[in-house]
């Protein structure tokens, strides 16, 4: 009987592999963890440290085989900061935390207390440590619903125009709203929710208009409630 030496050889070699990489493993499941490394997605408006989220961990790991990585996520997304988090063990060791903050898109004051409406319409502490530059809500009472502030500080956060210039939203009543216009005086009154794509529409042609001529200084109020028109109130 012929011998397949080829076939054997492979099965040889495949064998030794496994052998090696099983071996390889369970030595480097049973070394401790070398460092553990917070890796923020964004660094320039950190709500919370490193060494908070290091607080929320187990205080040591016998081993890397001992870590539920699921865990790890969970404790740290416990924090009000974190929007979501994700956490693995690198081929050097370390036990890595990618970590993903959740974003403010308006402050509310409020009782002598204020918090954070973010992108998800989900309130938010603020923080000892960071202040985000965001409009703030003024006059909030418990009969305007958090989905109505939310939604004029979305429209604030996603045009780049707005969210440079506006600085507060006034909440006149649940259905009257007026903007204040970073370094200058007047009032911009959008009224009621309605049409509120044209009103801000109709505001920028203004200002790009009156931006040339210096006359911006000149109002106390500007109205935009009506149909297809920029009303102005001189000071």
């Amino acid at each position: 009987m012929r011998i397949n030496w080829s076939k054997i050889i492979l099965t040889l070699v495949l064998v030794l592999i496994g052998g090696l990489f099983y071996s390889t493993n369970s030595i480097n499941a049973k070394r401790n963890i070398n460092d553990i490394i917070i890796d923020f997605e964004s660094t320039n408006k950190l709500f919370i440290t490193k060494d908070s989220i290091l607080n929320l961990l187990p205080t040591n790991f016998s081993d890397k085989k001992s870590i539920d990585i699921n865990t790890i996520e969970s404790l740290v997304n416990s924090n009000g900061f974190i929007k979501n988090s994700e956490a693995y063990i690198s081929i050097e060791g370390d036990l890595i935390i990618a970590v993903q903050q959740r974003n403010p898109i308006g402050r509310i004051i409020s009782d002598n207390t204020s918090f954070y409406i973010d992108d998800e319409s989900k309130i938010m502490t603020t923080s000892k440590i960071h202040s985000s530059n965001v409009p703030v809500i003024f006059n909030y009472s418990e009969s305007i619903s958090y989905d109505r502030i939310y939604e004029i500080c979305d429209l604030v956060y996603n045009d780049d125009f707005l969210r440079k210039h506006i600085s507060r939203v006034n909440f006149i009543d649940k259905n009257y709203i007026t903007l204040n216009f970073r370094g200058y005086e007047f009032d911009i009154e959008l009224g009621e929710n309605k049409n509120i794509d044209r009103k801000i529409k109709n505001f920028k042609a203004f200002y790009h208009r009156s931006i040339n001529n210096e006359t911006l200084n000149n109002y106390s109020k500007i109205n935009l409630q009506f149909e297809n028109q920029v009303v102005c109130s001189n000071k």
